[in-house]
């Protein structure tokens, strides 16, 4: 089967995902305890039973959860979340600004991973079993073990706080968003933080993959004639080593902006960036399950879109593989 042939079978697969990652995610969201309705009506609103009754009706609250969810369903077809109470705006719309902040972090945060995993992975693996191989395994580690949330304070704290006491101003700010027509600078000094925290444990991940597919790689047949043949080192290692190395480790690239995605929860409510984790955390505490239930479809939409990004990238980083 031809790469362009298996684009569009997994493509259309993703029509029955999807679906079913719908309906796990309407079924979750209104066979919660919480009562929607109670939840979005004042104190003084919930008490009388006509309002709740009336809302019910509008909501189709009262009809069967299949009629329910084929409503729904022809609403999110349409890209209509539903209204959030708790921001009195439509989820559709919130979703897009809190997305845009989110993509502009996590697009950080894989860059920051990358740079500083690829080539540490790669240079661990060549010095394997030295103390440069030692030390970059044990930064890994730290970096896989130390909640995020704990990196994200305690940097706010050494470079907002404690600096700003050393030296007169602080090295980094506190928190907040800022975008490039603020200025180029002080849109780095506030995406930075948070994305170089997220990229931490992204970067450990991807290192240790990198590491140990090398140290395999390096042993294989291929290899070993290269350098016979007299190839120069640095070509033996970043044509023929590092690119077949590369699968595995674009296949926890994959997964891992999942990662990005669920860490973003509490590091952009640690910096207060207003992305789609810190969207979902403000939703859950006021209980709004309508922009609740949004959020989750559009992360496991985004999962599920980057599973088959990484499946047509195994094709292009080697073309020994076919699709049956």
């Amino acid at each position: 089967m031809s790469t362009s042939n298996y684009a569009i079978k997994r493509t259309l697969l993703l029509v029955p995902v999807l679906l079913g990652v719908s309906l796990v995610t309407f079924l979750f969201i209104r066979l919660s305890p919480s009562d929607p309705v109670v939840a979005m009506l004042p104190p003084e609103a919930a008490a009388q039973q006509n309002i709740v009754n009336e809302l019910r009706r509008e909501m189709r609250l009262n009809e069967p959860l299949y009629i329910q969810y084929t409503y729904w369903l022809w609403d999110v077809l349409h890209l209509d979340f539903g209204y959030s109470y708790s921001q009195s705006a439509r989820v559709t719309s919130l979703i897009k600004s809190s997305a845009w902040a989110t993509a502009q972090l996590s697009f950080f945060s894989f860059i920051i991973g990358v740079i500083v995993a690829v080539p540490t992975g790669v240079i661990s693996a060549v010095k394997k079993d030295t103390w440069v191989d030692n030390v970059t395994r044990v930064a890994a580690f730290g970096g896989i073990s130390l909640p995020g949330f704990w990196v994200a304070i305690m940097m706010i704290l050494v470079f907002a706080l404690f600096w700003q006491n050393w030296f007169g101003a602080p090295l980094i700010p506190s928190g907040g968003y800022a975008t490039l027509s603020d200025g180029l600078g002080t849109y780095l000094r506030h995406i930075l933080p948070p994305a170089t925290v997220l990229g931490t444990g992204f970067a450990a991940l991807v290192m240790r993959m990198t590491r140990s597919s090398m140290v395999e790689v390096l042993q294989e047949e291929y290899v070993r004639t290269a350098r016979a043949k007299g190839v120069k080192e640095k070509s033996v290692l970043m044509i023929h080593a590092l690119r077949n190395a590369l699968i595995p480790v674009v296949t926890v690239m994959g997964m891992q902006i999942g990662f990005l995605l669920n860490g973003a929860v509490v590091i952009e409510q640690v910096f207060q960036w207003p992305g789609i984790g810190r969207l979902l955390y403000m939703s859950v505490l006021s209980q709004d399950l309508v922009t609740v239930q949004g959020i989750v479809l559009f992360i496991a939409t985004v999962f599920v879109v980057a599973n088959l990004v990484v499946d047509l990238l195994y094709a292009y980083l080697d073309p020994r593989i076919s699709y049956e």
